[in-house]
This record gives C-alpha cells, sequence and structure tokens, in this order.
C-alpha cells in the first residue's frame, strides 16, 4: 500500500470513528433521583432550588406524560429490563435485608445490550434489585463498574441501616470501609466524575441511581443553610436540601462533561423512580397520591432528556405518552443498535419521535396490577381506568403547601383526606389529573371503558405472573457472618 493510500485509509477511519460517536454512539448518563416527587423540582414549586435540571430543560425536553412505577424495585426493574415488572413477579418491592428475592437472571439488562454495540457500562448509587447472589449483582448483569449499595436504603454517612451493623457500601466487589462519614451524594458524584475522565475510545453508559431524597431524611447543612433556609417547615425544608444536593450534583457531572468537550456527545436522562411519599415533606401536586399509589401522584415522574444537536425544538415540552420501560429500546436505537434484535420488549423505541418533537407511538400502557392488593391501572390515549383502593387518597404532603394549592382550595381538603373511593374509577387525566371527577358511570364512555378492562384482563389472564404470598428470608445472610456488611453469597439464584 503506497503512502498516499495509507493516509487515506487512516483518515476514512478516523472519520468513521467520528461519525460513530456523534450520529451513532453518543454517550449516555441515566441520572435516576429517589423518592424525588413531581412538584419537587424549582419548576414546579418555585421555593425548591433545582437550576442545573432547570438549565438541562431549556437544552432538551421536558416530558410531562413520563411514567415509572409506584416503588423502587418495580420501576428499576422495568427500567434495566424494558418489561412490566409483573411479568416478572416483580410488581412490589420487597427486596430487602434476608429476603430471598431479586429480579429473574434470565432477562438481559440493558447495560449488556449497550455492551454488545462496544459500550462501557457504570453503575453508581443504589442497586435494589437482589444481591444474594453474585451473579444478581451489577458487575454480573451487564456492568463493567459498580460504585455503590446493594440494599434500598441506608444512611448518607454512616452507609448503614439500622439496628444491627449493616454496612453497605462497595467499589465494585470490595467494600468501601473508608467511605464511612462521608455523604454519599457527593461520593456518587466523585466516582461519575472520575468515569467521565477517565474514558476511553468507547462511549460510555453511565446508570447514576441516587440515595436522593430517600429516607433516612439526612442533609448536609450547608445545603440547607444554601439553598433552603427560606423554605417553611422542618420536613419541606431537608426534603429541599437533599433534592438541592442531588441537582448540584448534577450541575458537577454537567460541568464535567462540558471541560471534557464531549456535552454535546452525551444524552442525559433525569427521572425519579417514582413519586414523592406524602407525608415528608415531598409534593408530587397537582397530581393526586405519592409513593406507593396508584393515583397519577404516585406513578408520573418529572422527567427530562437530553439529547444536544439532535433535539428540533429544545426547551419545550413533548407531551406524549411515555413509560419508564420504553428508555430500554429508546437509548438502545440512541446507540445505534436495532432494537427489532432485543429480547421480548413491552418498551417500545421512541426515539425519533423524541428528537423531532413529534406525536408519539405510545398509546396505551399498563402502569402495574397488584394481585397482592387487588388493584390494577391501566391507561389507553387519555383515559385511566384505576380498579381497588389505589392507596394514599391525600393530595397534600404534612408541609405547608405552595400558594397554587392554597388557592385551588386542597391543600387541607378533610373531604379528600377521609373520603372512600369506589372499586372502579374511571378519569381523563390530561384534562384531570387531580383524578377528581370519576367518570365511571358516565355512558359517552362507555366503550373506553370496557376497551380499558379488556386490555386489563387480558394482561392478567396472560402475562400476570403473581407476587409470592410468603417470601422466605435466609438467616445465613444476616451482615453479622459477613464482618458486619452485607454481602452476596447466601442462596443460589435460578
Amino acid at each position: 500500500m503506497g503512502l498516499s493510500s495509507w493516509m487515506t485509509a487512516v483518515l476514512v477511519m478516523v472519520t468513521m470513528a467520528t461519525v460513530d460517536l456523534v450520529h451513532g454512539a453518543p454517550n449516555i448518563i441515566i441520572l435516576m433521583g429517589d423518592d424525588v416527587g413531581f412538584a419537587d423540582y424549582e419548576i414546579n414549586d418555585p421555593a425548591m432550588r433545582t437550576p442545573a435540571n432547570t438549565a438541562l430543560a431549556q437544552k432538551g425536553l421536558t416530558l410531562n406524560q413520563s411514567y415509572t412505577l409506584q416503588t423502587c424495585t418495580p420501576t428499576r426493574t422495568a427500567l434495566l429490563t424494558g418489561r412490566y415488572s409483573y411479568k416478572l413477579g416483580m410488581q412490589l418491592g420487597k427486596i430487602k435485608g434476608t429476603y430471598l428475592r431479586y429480579v429473574p437472571v434470565e432477562p438481559k439488562l440493558l447495560p449488556a445490550s449497550l455492551k454488545d454495540l462496544n459500550y462501557t457500562t457504570h453503575a453508581v448509587g443504589k442497586w435494589h434489585l437482589g444481591f444474594c447472589d453474585w451473579k444478581l449483582t451489577p458487575r454480573y448483569r451487564g456492568f463493567d463498574t459498580f460504585y455503590g449499595f446493594f440494599s434500598g436504603a441506608q444512611g448518607y454517612f454512616n452507609h448503614s441501616g439500622t439496628g444491627t451493623p449493616s454496612f453497605d457500601f462497595r467499589d465494585n466487589g470490595r467494600v468501601a470501609w473508608e467511605n464511612k462519614g462521608l455523604y454519599s451524594t457527593e461520593l456518587h458524584t466523585t466516582r461519575v466524575q472520575e468515569i467521565i475522565r477517565g474514558r476511553k475510545r468507547e462511549p460510555f453508559f453511565i446508570y447514576m441511581a441516587y440515595q436522593n431524597a430517600h429516607s433516612p431524611w439526612e442533609a448536609k447543612q450547608s445545603y440547607i443553610d444554601d439553598y433552603c433556609s427560606h423554605v417553611q417547615g422542618e420536613k419541606r425544608r431537608i426534603h429541599c436540601a437533599m433534592v438541592a444536593a442531588m441537582d448540584e450534583s448534577i450541575k458537577n457531572i454537567t460541568d464535567t462533561l462540558d471541560e471534557e468537550g464531549i456535552a454535546d456527545d452525551t444524552i442525559l436522562l433525569v427521572l425519579s423512580d417514582n413519586g414523592g411519599p406524602l407525608g415528608y415533606g415531598s409534593y408530587n401536586w397537582p397530581l393526586r397520591g405519592g409513593k406507593s399509589s396508584f393515583w397519577e401522584g404516585g406513578l408520573r415522574s418529572h422527567t427530562v432528556f437530553v439529547h444536544p444537536k439532535w433535539v428540533v425544538n429544545p426547551g419545550t415540552t413533548w407531551d406524549s405518552l411515555i413509560h419508564v420501560t420504553d428508555w430500554y429500546p429508546t437509548l438502545y436505537k440512541a446507540a445505534g443498535g436495532n432494537p427489532s434484535d432485543l429480547q421480548e420488549m413491552d418498551g417500545i423505541d421512541q426515539y425519533w419521535k423524541l428528537i423531532k418533537g413529534k406525536q408519539g407511538t405510545r398509546d396505551r400502557v399498563v402502569l402495574n396490577i397488584d394481585d397482592k392488593r387487588g388493584r390494577s391501572a391501566v391507561r389507553i390515549g387519555d383515559m385511566k381506568l384505576l380498579t381497588g383502593k389505589p392507596c394514599h387518597n391525600s393530595l397534600t404532603s404534612g408541609a405547608p403547601a405552595p400558594p397554587d394549592m392554597e388557592a385551588a382550595g386542597t391543600a387541607n381538603s378533610f373531604v379528600v383526606r377521609i373520603q372512600d373511593v369506589p372499586e372502579k374509577q374511571l378519569f381523563n387525566v390530561r384534562q384531570d389529573p387531580r383524578e377528581r371527577n370519576n367518570l365511571i358511570d358516565d355512558p359517552q364512555y362507555a366503550e373506553i371503558l370496557r376497551e380499558l378492562e379488556d386490555f386489563r384482563d387480558y394482561e392478567i389472564e396472560n402475562n400476570l405472573v403473581p407476587f409470592p404470598a410468603n417470601i422466605p428470608k435466609a438467616k445465613e445472610g444476616k451482615p453479622e457472618f459477613y464482618s458486619g456488611a452485607w454481602s452476596p453469597g447466601w442462596c443460589c439464584a435460578g
């Protein structure tokens, strides 16, 4: 090969690599808050301090009809498998302590599929998908690295649960005792920055699952003083500080992307795992209910999607229906993959609809089926059918209410707080996000009601994996047998 031919070949290879990075293989970062409510951002409550989230919304899209599930594990299951959680028997949580419970090993998780596209993959923060067997842990499920904790909740400083010693912080397979006393949000953020700065040629996928703002309610005093001293009510003030810590983390991460010159080549997805828990300083206004409920306030997430240079109308709201299962095929498509190559999916690829600002592909969704409590929620178009008791009937949070809630006359509504609810409820949730006007007996909605019921019944009869009546425990998994740290190795996952 002559010199000119060799140089031409090199130039073509470099050009192809550049095209791959910019057009086929962007870096991808998921930033998932924990128990952060729909109105826990300054865009929905001006008393909050979340400028980084607001800045990202100006660069990308705010998704106004974005659904997760009602609690931690079901949402994380749906996100990383692309499957409805009830099809895997994960429609409820109950992964805690020595419970023998975990996401089944068969589904190929999102990071494993991205590795097929030559991505490096990193999990930082909360896992909460099971850890009794090593093969259930992040590095055996598609992640190259893991820096965080296995369980669902722990102290932000001591990284331990209550009662007996139960330290839970891992740097890959090693127990990271040296992190005791250091604030978890800052530790996790530093690791994400290190991954970005230490990247190689391959694109990276980072799954940053924040601890904020899950219980216990612990915030550094500096976040309270700097961002939230003006907030009324101690619970809301502490919650504000925990959300502010997450927002500062997002700023530090995006600043690092800018410093490294790769911000334009990085997709950012910011969402919460479920609605905020009522009574602990979180707000989901104007949505009804909160965490654990099937009301909109338990299932809808304030979500921001950023894809620089590709989103056609940055700074706008995308008002189409999107479900947390959709992110698996959507991000796989963004990474240059063909979603038709993936395993069975409930998620729908909405990549081109998102970036072009077009009407979304999804027209219906099973929000969840809880066979243990006899409740379900399904949506077709704008209509949502609730069956059974959605749970958490209140609109309020146990903290001073936002002005618009006060003006609406619902902040201290005795009727809303104590009223019972019928077995079946039908709402137009686009027109009535507070789910106050039950249309179940209105004859003009009889046809859509039948369609919703048929949709629900088909899933229950054909796809529901029953939630176990009793979850066994294994005393062999107690931290006292592992030098005081939560550790895998006490079950054999099938």
